[in-house]
Parts: structure tokens; C-alpha cells; sequence
């Protein structure tokens, strides 16, 4: 797992299931689920840049508070375990909803440098025996923040990087230094390309999607924003995000109708979202300025909700 555009790698062996990663919209974080296991074991995975001097206890101290906000019981809960380079919270909970699941929770807390990294691990109707799987996996976890990601291994070895792959990258380096017009120029280069042939896998079309759309919308360009958007949708009609950007370019444009037809589809394909990735929230999403006022938005938000 790597970030566009940052130094680093975190390697885990997921087993013999199928997993997949996404890039966060903003391009700071790389997420990574696994839940297909034959033994029950479920995971995921979450690289972060960071403000601040990574270590796996400061890791551990500024995530897991949030993630124990969740109101559910935790038995033989333990918060202050460091093995093998390692922070780690576990407890079991016994039932969920009034159901019996005894489900074993590990998370997994590594830093380094500028990068936390999180590896969360579950198991129901766990059993001692079953320990084994979670050592097993997480004896393969690395994080190594001198490992440079794929595309740039292949640029430094003297490979070519694909032309999406460049205007991607470059209007990445300007979105981040805030040059919205900047990089939306170069993001569309590479849409324009993806458009005649792809060759960005689905994790960095994504990105490049909601990055122009994003881009083009801060920079007061709507009319190009609510274009790229719906364009996404084509190409990938349940991924949540979309609908959720679509929405708040409709906001932006004072259009309550079509932005809540927009919530609507993004809730109805929420499941979608990464697991432990937090919905966004359209009452507190300041794109959406013109209706928290309004008791016809803030009611048909709290029932899709």
C-alpha cells in the first residue's frame, strides 16, 4: 500500500483472499480491505501522512481515541500492549445488537517519520486457537517509509510512466501546493487520455476524478465540476464519493432539489465506502451553506441518515 506521491510503503499478506484499496479523496491516506478469508478473519488497512513525528504509541494515541467513541462493550479490553515495533489495542466484544458474536478486535498501530499506519483485525465466535491467525498476520506487517511506491520505483529505474500517470502526478504536486487551476489543467490531460484508453487502476481513477472535479469546483468553475463528476458516475455508478461531490457542486450552484437527489444515491451506496472510513456529513459540509437553514434539507438528510 502507498500514497500518490509519498515516500513509503505499507506491506502486510493479506492471505489467500481477495482484498481492495482506495485512495482517499483527498490524497492523504490509502485504505485497504480484506474480508473474503475462508477463516473468518477480516481485515483492513489504513497508510496516513501526518503533521506530526510518527511512532507507533503517538499513532496508536491519536487514532484509537476516536475509533473508542463507538458505543460497544469491550471486554478484556488492553490499550497499552508495543510488540515487535508494534502498539496494539485488543478486546473481545461479546454481542452486537443482541446477538452473541464474541468477536476478537486487534488493532495494530506502526509509525515512522511522517506516516501512521493502522491494521485492524476481526474475527466472530473466536476461540483461543484462533490467536494463530492474528500473530501470523501481523508477524508480516512492515512499514517502510524510505520504500518508494510503484510508479515512482519504475520512474527512478529508468521505466516510462504512462502520460495519465504524469499529468496525474503533476497536477497531484499542484493541488496540494493549492494551485486549483493549475493542477486542474494537468488532471484533465490525464482524464482526456483515461477517456481514449485506461490505464490508471480503479483506486487512482478515482482519485483523479474527484481531485479535477474538486479543483474545478474551488475554483468556481461549476459548470465543469458538475461535468466531471457526472462522468465518473458512468464509469463507476457505486462508488459513493461521486454522488456525495456531485451534491455539493449542486450546493455550490443554490440547487436543493438535485442536491439532495445526489445525497440520496450517495446513501443508498454508502456501503461502499471503505470499512472504518467515516461519512461525510452534508449539515456540517459548508458546500451545503444555502440549506442547513432550511427544515425541508435538514429533514430529509436526518431520514437518509
Amino acid at each position: 500500500m502507498a500514497i500518490p506521491n509519498v515516500k513509503g510503503v505499507l506491506e502486510l499478506d493479506v492471505g489467500p483472499t481477495k482484498f481492495q484499496t482506495r485512495v482517499r479523496p483527498d490524497g492523504k491516506e490509502v485504505q485497504l480491505q480484506a474480508f473474503g478469508r475462508t477463516d473468518g478473519l477480516e481485515i483492513s488497512a489504513f497508510l496516513q501522512k501526518v503533521t506530526f513525528p510518527a511512532s507507533a504509541e503517538r499513532c496508536r494515541d491519536e487514532w484509537w481515541p476516536d475509533t473508542k467513541k463507538a458505543p460497544l462493550q469491550r471486554d478484556d479490553l488492553q490499550e497499552s500492549i508495543v510488540k515487535d515495533g508494534i502498539a496494539r489495542v485488543e478486546f473481545i466484544i461479546p454481542d452486537f445488537r443482541g446477538v452473541k458474536v464474541r468477536q476478537k478486535n486487534i488493532h495494530a498501530y506502526l509509525g515512522v517519520v511522517d506516516l501512521c499506519a493502522e491494521v485492524h483485525l476481526s474475527k466472530v465466535q473466536f476461540k483461543p486457537e484462533d490467536e494463530k491467525l492474528f500473530d501470523q498476520l501481523l508477524s508480516s506487517v512492515r512499514l517502510l517509509p524510505d520504500q518508494l511506491p510503484f510508479v515512482e520505483q519504475s520512474q527512478t529505474q529508468g521505466g516510462q510512466l504512462e502520460p495519465a500517470q504524469r499529468y496525474l502526478k503533476e497536477g497531484s504536486k499542484l493541488y496540494l501546493q493549492h494551485d486549483y487551476v493549475g493542477a486542474a489543467g494537468q488532471y484533465q490531460k490525464a482524464l482526456d487520455l483515461e477517456k481514449q484508453k485506461r490505464t490508471l487502476s480503479q483506486d487512482y481513477f478515482r482519485v483523479l476524478v474527484d481531485n479535477l472535479g474538486m479543483a474545478y469546483g474551488i475554483s468556481g468553475n461549476l459548470s465543469q465540476a458538475k461535468a466531471t463528476f457526472e462522468y465518473g458516475v458512468t464509469q463507476d455508478r457505486e462508488y459513493p464519493m461521486f454522488y456525495y461531490n456531485l451534491a455539493c457542486t449542486y450546493g455550490e450552484m443554490n440547487k436543493m432539489e438535485e442536491s439532495l437527489a445526489q445525497l440520496r444515491l450517495f446513501y443508498k451506496y454508502k456501503a461502499n465506502m471503505i470499512a472504518g472510513e467515516t461519512l461525510p456529513d452534508p449539515l456540517k459540509d459548508d458546500s451545503f451553506r444555502y440549506f442547513v437553514g432550511k427544515a425541508e434539507f435538514v429533514k430529509a438528510v436526518h431520514e437518509m441518515q
